[in-house]
């Protein structure tokens, strides 16, 4: 891309509402702050979250808290975590994290939604998510503005191993659901 495609595109991303994503995608409702890493539990729809204030796992299907962990200890996670020991339904497993110290959640679903982080009013972030038959390419018009200006920036975005969910964190938690089968 040249230098006026970049400009258009910032351009159009700053001009862009925030939408939520088609069906059969649905925003799961939650109420967490605080956040510094998330991750997904391998092949499941539970979603691990560090907080300033311990760790929670979401099953992301019900938007229900199915464990809490206030008193975390060093065994837990170590002090820049890419990894934390899964609590609850998943106790004993260790769950991939992104968030503050780096870590990567899943870019691309099995069937070809695919979701960026884009920075038009750099410093704060924008996700964005492309649906399938667009191959990541950012200035389509079937891009989707899932959330906009995000200050802090983002830190951690991503789908499920399945596909079937997908989470945007700063320090706040924002996550969409879908059902389907491939």
């Amino acid at each position: 891309m040249n230098s006026d495609a970049w400009k258009s595109l910032r351009i159009r991303y700053r001009e862009m509402p925030e939408q939520d994503p088609p069906a059969p995608w649905r925003r799961v409702p939650v109420s967490v702050g605080g956040v510094v890493a998330v991750g997904f539990g391998t092949h499941t729809e539970l979603l691990l979250v560090l907080t300033h204030s311990g760790l929670g796992i979401i099953d992301v299907p019900s938007g229900e808290v199915v464990a809490r962990k206030v008193d975390i200890d060093d065994d837990d996670y170590d002090d820049r975590p890419v990894q934390a020991r899964g609590i609850g339904p998943l106790a004993g497993q260790p769950v991939a994290l992104s968030g503050l110290w780096g870590g990567g959640l899943r870019t691309m679903t099995p069937d070809g939604w695919m979701i960026h982080r884009a920075a038009p009013n750099w410093p704060a972030e924008c996700a964005v998510l492309c649906p399938p038959g667009n191959p990541g390419n950012l200035d389509q018009s079937s891009a989707i503005l899932l959330v906009k200006d995000l200050d802090p920036p983002i830190r951690a975005l991503g789908f499920s191993d399945s596909g079937r969910s997908m989470v945007v964190a700063n320090t706040l938690l924002y996550i969409w659901r879908r059902e389907t089968s491939f």
